[in-house]
């Protein structure tokens, strides 16, 4: 796509925005967001870090949330071949 160089950086970050939900849409996938007392997400960080999906230590969230969307997707595949 081309652009002006005078785009303003905030229109330009919703057109990236835009571009990569529809990718993921494309793709079959959606971004949930869920809120989460902190016991609970002390509890699974604890839990991912027991079954070595994160180091000790670990706090980006976008790591810890990549990963318990990995979790969240076995889960729901194992639930799915339960049910067959």
């Amino acid at each position: 796509m081309l652009r002006k160089p005078d785009t303003p950086k905030h229109v330009l970050a919703r057109r990236e925005r835009s571009r990569r939900s529809r990718a993921r849409r494309r793709e079959g996938k959606r971004v949930w967001s869920i809120e989460l007392p902190d016991t609970a997400t002390e509890g699974i960080i604890d839990a991912l870090i027991h079954f070595g999906r994160l180091r000790e230590g670990e706090t980006d969230q976008r790591r810890i949330a990549e990963e318990l969307g990995r979790q969240l997707v076995w889960w729901g595949e194992q639930w799915r071949e339960l049910k067959r």
